[in-house]
């Protein structure tokens, strides 16, 4: 397999929630990057942080939030999961992303058409 061809997809939602809450929506947003994992694409899933936070006792929102820009700055797209329109931070990722060229998208067909057409995610080469 040719690692270096496959894109890198930014999975971004809503987490923030009750305690329920926050974990429908981990949930969510690892079903969504799983259906993109599937398609061919390599997710990123930034709320694998919690893992972290549980072990290293992260206490600010910036602990997760903050380290999770680079890598959706790396990343050859963002994917927004159902539900995103309410999130404060998913609405500063889409920023962001926009701000640096990055296409987003909200469902794998747009995703997976957009890689079809531009491949190398270059709208310039047709």
């Amino acid at each position: 397999m040719d690692y270096e061809k496959i894109k890198r997809v930014y999975v971004a939602g809503k987490l923030n929630s009750n305690a329920v809450g926050y974990l429908n929506n981990v949930h969510r947003m690892l079903k969504s990057a799983e259906e993109v994992r599937l398609l061919g694409f390599a997710p990123f899933v930034p709320a694998l942080d919690l893992l972290m936070g549980i072990k290293f006792g992260y206490n600010t929102y910036e602990d997760y939030f903050d380290s999770s820009q680079a890598w959706l700055l790396a990343s050859d797209a963002v994917f927004l999961t159902p539900g995103w329109e309410t999130s404060k931070g998913t609405g500063l990722e889409v920023a962001l992303a926009e701000e640096h060229g990055i296409p987003v998208f909200e469902n794998t067909e747009d995703l997976q058409t957009y890689f079809e057409v531009f491949p190398n995610g270059d709208k310039t080469e047709i």
